[in-house]
């Protein structure tokens, strides 16, 4: 990553919190939820690649993906 760009989009993450809740979030609320949607990303993509090897595909697919999305959704349930 070049030196001075943002990790993430922060106005962008701000304004999908506050227009899914309706409220406004603390300072650094925001790093928190992007940091979480990572990690859920991570987790479901092995957890697909563990599902499309057992299942005996050579490679990840969005079958997969969707087998394992209530699963690991309901992990990341706060």
């Amino acid at each position: 990553m070049a030196l001075g760009k943002k990790a993430y989009p922060k106005a962008t993450v701000k304004k999908i919190i506050k227009a899914h809740s309706g409220t406004n979030i603390k300072k650094n609320a925001d790093i928190t939820v992007f940091l979480n949607y990572v990690l859920f990303m991570e987790t479901l993509v092995k957890e697909a690649a563990i599902q499309s090897k057992q299942s005996g595909d050579r490679s990840l697919s969005a079958r997969s993906v969707r087998r394992v999305t209530r699963d690991t959704l309901a992990k990341f349930k706060g």
